[in-house]
């Protein structure tokens, strides 16, 4: 699997688990504890974006060496392993965006609701 889809795999299912661990506030304004204190801290949203982001930028990064090694004549570096790490980046790239896109989209429809 491209990274980049393991990447955003990851956050969509970090997503569904803040979408599934959501309970209401208590009423006295408490906030509920932690189930259980030998757990893990469970990765923040920020933090996991961060590494997506940071693997898409590592994809193109190497696409684009191997590009420039291959254009400088590397004899070591395939035509067809330049061009499947290009367009995985490619598709990395499309998939950053078609997230970003919805990402804005629902933060667009949450500020427009009335309060």
């Amino acid at each position: 699997m491209i990274e980049a889809v393991a990447a955003m795999s990851s956050v969509l299912s970090e997503l569904q688990a803040l979408a599934g661990s959501a309970v209401a506030p208590a009423a006295d304004g408490a906030r509920p504890e932690a189930v259980g204190a030998g757990e893990a801290a469970t990765p923040s949203f920020a933090s996991v974006l961060q590494t997506a982001l940071d693997q898409l930028d590592g994809n193109i990064a190497q696409a684009q060496n191997q590009a420039h090694a291959f254009a400088a004549g590397d004899k070591d570096i395939p035509l067809s392993d330049v061009m499947v790490s290009l367009e995985q980046a490619n598709l990395s790239l499309q998939l950053a965006a078609g997230v970003r896109d919805k990402v804005v989209a629902a933060y667009t429809n949450i500020m427009n609701m009335p309060v």
